[in-house]
C-alpha cells in the first residue's frame, strides 16, 4: 500500500479504526449504512422506481418471490451493518455486510431496467461492429473454430469467464478482511457507475453477439462454454415481440454485447485485489483470462472488449486524479459515519 493509501484508509470514521468505538443514536445509524455513496443509494432508489413506472407502463408484471427474497437480505446485511457500526464496532464484517447489501440493491434494479430498454426495438448494430472487427484483422469465425479444436483449453477458458461473478464476492470478503474499506467503497463506487454506462450504451446500441451474427459451423462442443453467448436471444426476441409478460429474478442475467462489462469487471476486480499479497497476482492472472475467454465464451465482438477495457481505465484513471487532488481540498476533520471519495 502507498503512503497516500495508508492516509487515505486512516481516514475512515473512527468507529472503522477503534474496535471498541461506537456511534449510538440515528446520526451513527445512519453513517453505518452510508458507504459507499449515499448518492448512489438514492440513484438506487430511483432506478426502483423507474423499473416499477416502466414494467406497469408496459403490463410486465414481476414474479415476486425472487425479488422479495433479495429484499429481505439486503434489509437483514443492512440491519447487520447498522449494528456493527453503532452496537458493537466490527470494520471487516460491516464491511462484507454493507458492500454486500448494496451490490444487490443496485445490481438487481439496474438489470432489470436493461431488460425493459431491451424491448425499445432500437436497431441492432452487429454489422457495424462486424466490420470494424474486420478492419482490426480479427477473424472472430476462425478464434472460436481454433477453441473447437482445442475442448480442454476452450473449457478452462469458459470456466474462467463463468468465474467472474464469484470473484466479486471474493473482492468483497478480502478487502473486508484486511481492513482495505476505503478500497472495497472505491471498487463498489466504480463497479456502479460502469455497470450503469454499460447498461446506457448497450441499450441505446443493441447487438445480438457475433453467434447470432456469424453463425459459425465449428463451435467449442461443451454447453459451459456458449451458455453466456446464447441465453440471451429468446429474451430479447420476446422482449422485442412485447410478449414477455412476467419477469423473475432468475431472469435477470447478461444482455449487453458493447461494449463488454465482463471485461471491464474483470478489470475492476484486478485493480481491487492487486495490492494483496498472492491473492493479487493470481487475480491479475485469472482475469486477463476472463478477458481472452469474452470472445469466445462470452460470444463478444473484438470492439467490445476494447469499449469494456477502455470504460474501466477511464474510470480507474478519474478516480486517481480525484484521489491527487482530495489532500488539498479535503476537510480538517472526517465527518462521521461517511466515507468521502478520497478515503477510498
Amino acid at each position: 500500500m502507498s503512503p497516500y493509501e495508508r492516509v487515505a484508509e486512516s481516514r475512515i470514521r473512527p468507529a472503522d479504526r477503534d474496535p471498541g468505538a461506537t456511534r449510538p443514536g440515528l446520526r451513527g445509524l445512519i453513517g453505518g449504512i452510508a458507504a459507499p455513496d449515499p448518492r448512489l443509494w438514492v440513484l438506487s432508489l430511483a432506478i426502483i422506481g423507474l423499473d416499477a413506472a416502466w414494467m406497469r407502463a408496459i403490463h410486465m408484471k414481476a414474479a415476486p418471490t425472487g425479488f422479495a427474497v433479495a429484499a429481505v437480505i439486503v434489509v437483514v446485511l443492512l440491519v447487520a451493518a447498522a449494528c456493527l457500526a453503532t452496537v458493537k464496532s466490527d470494520p471487516p464484517l460491516r464491511g462484507m455486510a454493507l458492500a454486500s447489501a448494496f451490490l444487490i440493491t443496485f445490481t438487481v434494479p439496474v438489470a432489470v431496467l436493461h431488460v425493459l430498454a431491451a424491448g425499445l426495438g432500437l436497431p441492432f448494430v452487429d454489422d457495424a461492429l462486424a466490420r470494424f472487427e474486420a478492419g482490426l484483422g480479427f477473424d472472430w469465425t476462425a478464434h472460436v473454430a481454433f477453441l473447437a479444436r482445442h475442448p480442454t483449453l476452450s473449457w478452462w477458458l469458459a470456466l474462467a469467464y463463468h468465474s467472474s461473478g464469484p470473484q466479486v464476492g471474493i473482492v468483497v470478503i478480502a478487502l473486508s478482511a484486511t481492513r482495505r474499506l476505503g478500497r472495497l467503497w472505491a471498487y463498489a463506487r466504480l463497479f456502479s457507475v460502469t455497470l450503469l454506462c454499460v447498461i446506457v450504451v448497450a441499450s441505446l446500441v443493441p447487438a445480438l453477439g457475433p453467434y447470432a451474427h456469424y453463425a459459425p459451423r465449428h463451435v467449442p462442443a461443451e454447453h459451459l462454454e456458449t451458455v453466456g453467448a446464447l441465453w440471451h436471444l429468446e429474451p430479447v426476441a420476446r422482449l422485442r415481440a412485447g410478449t414477455l409478460d412476467t419477469l423473475a429474478l432468475g431472469d435477470l442475467r447478461g444482455l449487453a454485447t458493447f461494449p463488454s462489462f465482463h471485461v471491464c469487471l474483470a478489470i475492476l476486480t484486478a485493480w481491487a485485489l492487486a495490492p494483496l499479497p498472492v491473492l493479487g497476482p493470481l487475480a491479475i492472472l485469472l482475469n486477463a483470462a476472463v478477458i481472452v475467454a469474452t470472445l469466445g465464451a462470452g460470444g463478444h465482438y473484438l470492439p467490445d472488449l476494447l469499449a469494456g477495457a477502455a470504460l474501466a481505465v477511464a474510470a480507474i484513471t478519474v478516480r486517481e486524479r480525484t484521489r491527487r487532488r482530495a489532500p488539498a481540498a479535503a476537510p480538517a476533520g472526517p465527518v462521521p459515519g461517511v466515507i468521502s471519495p478520497a478515503d477510498a
